[in-house]
């Protein structure tokens, strides 16, 4: 045999082997990289549902889904990059400044600034650049739903009020008490019937 046929006979075995090998291990390799792909496809979009959501609620911050999207933060802007724990950080400086609300000076204020610095970091850990300002004052929420929740605070407030007899007005409550007399001992039935026309 000469060097030729040998070499080739080698070759051969060798593409025989990574053909086997291929056959084998691809698909199981692409199912692994497109499962990697669909599990970093939903953590972004988790992500962005978080941050879609304190945005299109950002003027009504008592709603109950800008309230779970905050607490939604902790658990999917988990990453170790730097524009994430940006995320958190902003969150926990938010987050107290809720829990001393009513102690801290021009809190209000406050929270302005710090709900536009997180959603500020928010928005750079997912590729959005958004300033301060626009975060601050890009908010639309129309007169009339502004106008809408204050009469239902206030609605609310009065009934509570009115209820616990705290307020201005009072519910004027009457004591009924009714007697019945009581109760006779009655004939006992003795099971006749008269009514249909037995004669003893």
């Amino acid at each position: 045999m000469d060097k030729a046929t040998v070499a080739l006979g080698i070759v051969g075995l060798l593409l025989s082997a990574v053909t086997l090998f291929a056959i084998y291990y691809g698909p199981i390799a692409a199912l692994k990289i497109q499962r990697k792909l669909d599990e970093e496809r939903e953590t972004r979009s988790r992500k962005i549902y978080v941050f879609k959501t304190l945005m299109s609620n950002r003027a009504t911050r008592l709603s109950p889904n800008y309230v779970q999207a905050l607490n939604l933060i902790d658990v999917e802007f988990t990453g170790t990059s730097d524009k994430e724990r940006a995320v958190r950080e902003a969150w926990k400086e938010l987050l107290d400044l809720f829990q001393n609300y009513k102690t801290t000076p021009n809190a209000p204020e406050k929270a302005d600034e710090l709900n536009s610095m997180l959603l500020a970091a928010m928005g750079r850990s997912l590729g959005y650049d958004f300033d301060k300002v626009y975060l601050k004052k890009g908010a639309y929420y129309p007169e009339f739903s502004v106008n809408v929740e204050f009469e239902q605070h206030a609605l609310r407030k009065q009934v509570l009020e009115l209820l616990d007899g705290s307020g201005r007005r009072k519910i004027p409550i009457a004591m009924f008490e009714q007697k019945f007399p009581d109760l006779k001992d009655q004939p006992k039935n003795t099971g006749r019937n008269d009514a249909a026309g037995g004669n003893d």
